[in-house]
């Protein structure tokens, strides 16, 4: 545990193990640090962190014995009671149910061949194909051992870079987002972060041709904000632009919450489970920037069930409208 948790956090011993410790990290420790300073090359180890090098290490330091699960602290005033909240989800996990979700997500995409993106009140549409579905992350069970990975189990990523795919249409992204990077100074990536939270409120659709983004639409001062950072990003780096996949959140235990935190794409909202677009790729962008798109329904090309995303929410009803399609930019995103 980071040490300006220390005093404020108490973990119930678990019954499940026969011994068990917490070790408090000082100032400019990293994960790597604490793993060779004694703790057991075959135990299970929680990270409660907020500093990026306590949240990685190389598999070389986790050793093929070990389990490491790191947790990301959130900032700000409320950020003990956000915390407070993600041990609590964590508990709540059942991983059983998340592999079976999991499952019958791939299952289903299997046979596809593509899929689409709607949004009912912006009238946005896109459409993604592929000779074959390539998924890059597979977070839906227990934890492996060898690597260090996000606490939050519960997120399937679709690769959307792969020969034989394509990606075009319009898509509305609205809600929380995450942004990650590689860099060990995250300074930058908070800022972006902050930036995108008008996404929160508002929605901003997004024209994408050939698989990159080519203009935008903001409908309030909010997403307009959001726009005009993204817009900046795009033309720092191009390949940020890029659309590189779709990630699910299949966790119904894990609240999405106003700081950059892993839980905003792995938690389901208020659906069965969420849809996140992602732009750029580590390491070959700066950034990594997942992007919610809680209003919007994705399913089978030619299909009308909808796998993920707001149609999939126990209150959704009857058929989903489609309404006039965006067809310009207002925001001088282009």
């Amino acid at each position: 545990m980071e040490e300006r948790f220390s005093d404020q956090i108490r973990l119930e011993p678990p019954s499940r193990y026969e011994a068990w410790d917490t070790v408090t990290a000082g100032p400019d420790r990293s994960l790597s640090d604490l793993l060779r300073s004694g703790i057991p090359t075959d135990s299970d180890v929680l990270v409660v962190a907020q500093d990026d090098r306590l949240l990685t290490a190389p598999a070389a330091e986790v050793g093929p014995d070990r389990t490491v699960a790191t947790l990301r602290a959130g900032t700000g005033p409320f950020a003990l009671d956000q915390l407070g909240g993600l041990l609590a989800a964590l508990e709540k996990t059942d991983p059983t149910t998340l592999d079976v979700a999991g499952t019958a997500l791939g299952d289903a995409v299997a046979g596809a061949g593509g899929l689409v993106l709607e949004e009912a009140l912006t009238g946005a549409v896109a459409k993604m194909t592929f000779t074959a579905p390539t998924w890059s992350r597979t977070d839906t069970g227990t934890f492996r051992t060898g690597t260090a990975q996000s606490a939050f189990a519960g997120l399937r990523s679709l690769d959307l870079t792969g020969a034989g795919t394509s990606v075009t249409g319009q898509i509305a992204v609205k809600g929380w987002s995450v942004v990650r990077t590689r860099e060990p100074d995250t300074a930058a990536c908070q800022e972006l972060f902050e930036k995108l939270s008008g996404l929160f409120h508002y929605p901003l659709v997004l024209t994408v041709e050939d698989g990159s983004v080519t203009e935008m639409k903001a409908t309030e001062t909010g997403s307009a904000s959001a726009a005009t950072a993204l817009t900046q990003l795009f033309a720092t780096d191009p390949g940020q632009a890029k659309v590189t996949g779709l990630e699910f959140g299949l966790n119904p235990a894990v609240p999405q919450l106003p700081f950059n935190s892993e839980s905003n794409a792995v938690g389901t909202g208020k659906a069965a489970a969420s849809v996140h677009l992602v732009l750029g790729a580590l390491p070959q962008t700066g950034f990594e920037v997942v992007l919610d798109c809680a209003t919007s329904s994705l399913s089978v090309l030619g299909g009308d069930a909808p796998l993920a995303g707001a149609g999939t929410a126990p209150t959704a009803q009857g058929p989903r409208r489609r309404m006039n399609r965006v067809s310009s930019a207002s925001c001088g995103c282009h």
